[in-house]
């Protein structure tokens, strides 16, 4: 039986990443727009798509007509009550993003610890898991969104394009608004380990999201970073249907 081509794509709410199943875990490509991925789509050999999406509907449903038209087997992957041995604590698991749903299935495959998944992007979302049990979860403003919030809501306060490469006290606007964002970045990473502390001897803290580098510079403690649990945890959707 021909081994299946499976392309996992994660729809985010600033880039789309996308690899193939059969490609190693670091091997993702990113894109601005739809535009580019639609073009990979056209002149790859797919057979099926496996898509996260957090971002706009109308994407989804251009995806899912162009794969009808090409025959490619099209699966949106939802937030689910129970898979792969992680139980949702969510009432209502479909008002979970499929992002952090996902990122916890994939970050499940790499220790068998009780954890915290911090994912730091436009948001910041952590979950914490133990057991097999989804503990529940925060969510938070990312760096850059900290950063235009305040820009947005106050006057004579400016920033800069400054991403600072470690926590310090700063002398100027610019750099106060990009420390002060900073540190309330880390202290979401001091929080989730005294968590974690509180209840279990052992765990572990692991890193995703395109901003993980403003985080993993001040962990404590057992951690890992991994780039792309997002796409992770869709390649475990497309295992079991090979």
């Amino acid at each position: 039986m021909p081994i299946k081509r499976q392309l996992l794509v994660d729809i985010g709410n600033t880039c789309i990443k996308y690899r193939q199943l059969t490609a190693a875990a670091e091997n993702v490509n990113t894109v601005d727009d739809l535009a580019a991925l639609i073009d990979h789509i056209e002149q790859t050999a797919i057979d099926s798509i496996y898509i996260a999406n957090v971002g706009k509907p109308a994407v989804e449903e251009t995806l899912s007509l162009l794969c009808k038209q090409q025959g490619i087997e099209f699966h949106s992957i939802k937030t689910e009550k129970d898979a792969f041995g992680i139980k949702n604590s969510y009432h209502n698991p479909q008002k979970m993003g499929v992002d952090r749903w996902l990122a916890m299935l994939g970050a499940a495959n790499l220790t068998n610890k009780p954890f915290a998944v911090i994912d730091a992007g436009t948001a910041v979302t952590v979950d914490f898991v133990a057991n097999g049990q989804h503990l529940g979860g925060w969510i938070a403003p990312g760096f850059h969104t900290m950063k235009k919030a305040l820009l947005e809501n106050t006057t004579r306060v400016f920033e800069d394009n400054t991403i600072p490469a470690q926590l310090d006290v700063a002398n100027d606007t610019e750099k106060c608004v990009a420390m002060g964002c900073l540190a309330s970045l880390q202290g979401i990473y001091w929080s989730a380990k005294r968590t974690l502390n509180a209840q279990f001897k052992e765990n572990v803290i692991i890193f995703t999201g395109g901003d993980k580098k403003l985080l993993t510079s001040v962990c404590e403690g057992d951690s890992l970073s991994a780039a792309n649990l997002v796409i992770d945890g869709l390649a475990r959707y497309a295992e079991k249907a090979s």
